[in-house]
């Protein structure tokens, strides 16, 4: 908090400078029109009416320069509403001041929907953001199969499981649906997970060239920076310039939610399709090309779908509450944006109705699952996240659900600089809609009650009128939160922007209008340093890599193949939720040659409501390994167990029970021993041979 303050300060200093800058109006000769800068932009439909008052504008402004007598007819008057969305400014400089304009790079960039080409200062941009992926990622470079982590518990392990699963499948022509290599012989409906099969199955040659590691390191490096990249060129494409495309785009890629989530959550990392969905939809709404961008729309939600389905949804909510502003100011024409969004619907519909209906009712599907209440602490939508430069991680902790779900942690001076912003271009339809957005999300994530410090202050939130709609009941609400990190960018983005092409293209420009070079320029250098400064606060650093458990010789060798015979191994103790040390095993050995007892996903609960849970439903066995563990004594088995026991082992098909050793297996192993009787000690492990129990 103290950072924060401190740092407010030049960030005030910043937006009062910003504040005077966008609403001084500079009268000359007593003519109030007179170089005035235009903040809104102007509908296509009455194009003809701007033209006119633009050439009655160009007319006086040359009379003007050249010191002849100004025309006596008025300016004539024209709606100024803003162009799509992002609201380019509309230009009133003189016609050589123009002609000179729309030869330049910015100028080029200022149309909405424009291509974008890519330049060397782009290509810059896009190494600054690989970098800074670098960064975050660097505890892992060179240590990808041997560090994970840690701050993710075992979602690390988890999503490389996924996507040595998903190069399992593709090698061995299996359903990519399903996997049997965990919970076996029930298996993981990989759809009713956050499998992420969309990239999974693209990078299995990856996969199996090298490991799972290797492409769990890749899949985070390029999603934090792909996503910087994509909401860059999103910027870009509606019409804003480099520099403030380049700040909005940084921050969309790495702001504390998506830092947090990369501590182990790669489905919410890669959102690189995410601008691209949004980009399709605006252009729909301006009615050109309707079947091709309709099919092309399907098939990006398409590909998102088997990415990430909650990410998809919190885009969709933002768009509907951005949607709703424009469609209320008349910038977005429903009539013309929906046969192609209704084509795009159609297709997605068509290719993924057999997945989804694999998902609710295909093998080991569930219908919901109970999260308890995980709201954002209303302190954590201005405080420091873990892992940003000199934040206090027990402060953090103390305003959020863990690491991995620092959703907000804007921070103080990015509130105040979006604010002012906001304040100064709040007739742009576009700025309302990214203002609502902020808004509605930020207050979602609150959760059902708001909680100050942790302490509840009797306020409702507006998530309690949602809580029970049908697929929402899903969704963690402090999640709601990264539906404002795109908003927060663009918010900025605008800001630098409008600054930036509210000034002359050049010095010669200046000159031609009898400006001091510094005076038109000095705003969008203010705006850009307000920004740098209140995007400090929240600057990452390198996410905390810990060792983990060394992999069995027994399994990086090839001693496991005569302990396989095409059942599953029982690795004791069973691997759950708190303890995956097994998914590396199966990793090390030839990826998922063998399957394994129980797990760590989310399946039924076995119960006739088909509820969902985490992990397996656990067997007789399984509870007394974990209480053997737990406990750390000997618990000799009675004969009524060891008839259950053997009941468990048949019924996972067990063909061997597996006790790696190390400090604090013996209780495991003498216990093991009343049910199964001595093992065989194998290079570093000890090993029951169960098939009998199979059989």
């Amino acid at each position: 908090m103290k950072w924060s303050l401190l740092l407010s300060v030049p960030v005030v200093l910043c937006a009062l400078a910003l504040a005077w800058f966008f609403f001084r109006r500079e009268a000359r000769d007593g003519d109030d029109n007179a170089f005035r800068m235009q903040l809104i932009g102007y509908p296509a439909e009455r194009v003809h009416e701007v033209l006119d008052r633009l050439d009655a504008q160009i007319a006086r402004n040359d009379a003007r320069l050249v010191g002849a007598p100004l025309p006596d007819a008025p300016l004539p008057d024209a709606p100024l509403l803003g162009a799509p969305l992002l609201d380019a400014p509309l230009p009133v400089a003189s016609a050589d001041v123009a002609a000179r304009a729309t030869t330049s790079a910015d100028a080029r960039e200022a149309s909405p929907d424009a291509r974008v080409g890519w330049g060397w200062v782009d290509l810059v941009v896009i190494a600054a953001y690989l970098g800074t992926a670098l960064h975050v990622l660097s505890g892992l470079i060179g240590r990808t199969s041997s560090g994970y982590l840690s701050q993710g518990v075992q979602d690390h392990q988890a999503f490389e499981w996924y996507f040595g699963a998903s190069a399992h499948n593709v090698a061995t022509l299996s359903n990519p649906l399903f996997s049997d290599r965990q919970n076996f012989p029930d298996g993981v409906n990989l759809m009713a997970n956050a499998a992420v099969t969309g990239l999974g199955i693209l990078l299995a040659p990856l996969t199996l060239a090298t490991s799972a590691h290797v492409t769990f390191f890749v899949v985070e490096l390029l999603g934090l920076a792909g996503t910087a990249a994509a909401w860059f060129w999103f910027f870009r494409r509606r019409g804003l310039g480099r520099t403030a495309a380049a700040v909005g785009g940084w921050f969309a890629g790495f702001a504390p939610a998506m830092v947090s989530h990369a501590n182990g959550h790669p489905n919410f990392v890669a959102l690189f399709l995410i601008p691209v969905i949004i980009d399709r939809v605006l252009r729909l709404a301006e009615g050109r090309r309707r079947v091709r961008d309709g099919m092309i729309l399907g098939l990006l939600v398409t590909w998102q779908v088997f990415i990430g389905e909650e990410p998809l949804l919190l885009a969709a909510i933002g768009m509907l509450i951005a949607g709703l502003v424009l469609v209320a100011h008349r910038r977005i024409n429903l009539t013309r944006a929906l046969p192609g969004i209704g084509i795009g619907a159609a297709l997605c519909l068509v290719l993924v109705a057999v997945p989804l209906w694999w998902q609710f009712s295909g093998r080991q599907s569930y219908t919901s699952i109970y999260h308890p209440p995980g709201g954002n602490d209303l302190a954590a939508l201005w405080g420091r996240a873990t892992r940003s430069m000199g934040a206090d991680p027990w402060a953090s902790a103390a305003v959020s659900m863990n690491r991995t779900e620092e959703n907000a942690f804007f921070g103080v001076p990015l509130w105040l600089l979006a604010t002012v912003i906001v304040l100064a271009l709040i007739r742009r339809p576009g700025v309302q809609a990214l203002a609502a957005v902020v808004v509605v999300t930020s207050w979602l994530s609150l959760g059902e009650e708001v909680l100050l410090r942790g302490q509840p202050t009797g306020m409702p939130s507006l998530w309690s009128l949602f809580d029970g709609f049908p697929v929402l009941e899903n969704v963690l609400p402090t999640r709601f939160a990264m539906i404002a990190v795109p908003a927060f960018a663009g918010l900025v983005a605008i800001g630098i922007d409008a600054a930036m092409k509210a000034s002359p293209f050049s010095a010669d420009d200046a000159y031609e209008l009898d400006l001091p070079t510094w005076q038109p320029r000095v705003g969008g250098w203010i705006v850009t340093a307000a920004a740098v400064v209140a995007l400090l606060p929240v600057a990452p650093t390198a996410l905390q890599v810990d060792p983990r458990p060394a992999v069995p010789s027994f399994f990086t060798g090839g001693a496991w193949r005569d302990w396989s015979h095409g059942g599953s191994i029982l690795a004791v103790p069973p691997t759950d939720i708190v303890d995956a040390r097994a998914f590396d095993w199966q990793l090390a050995a030839d990826t998922m040659a063998f399957p394994i007892v129980e797990g760590y996903f989310v399946g039924p609960n076995g119960t006739s409501d088909r509820g969902g849970q985490y992990g397996a439903v656990r067997r007789p066995l399984s509870l007394w390994l974990y209480d053997v563990n737990a406990a750390n004594v000997v618990m000799p088995a009675t004969e009524a167990q060891r008839l259950q026991f053997a009941q468990d082992l048949a019924a996972w098909r067990t063909d061997s029970v597996v006790l790696p050793m190390r400090d604090q297996s013996a209780a495991l192993r003498d216990s093991l021993v009343t049910v199964l009787g001595e093992p065989h000690q194998v290079e570093d492990v000890l090993v029951w041979d169960v098939r009998e129990f199979s059989s």
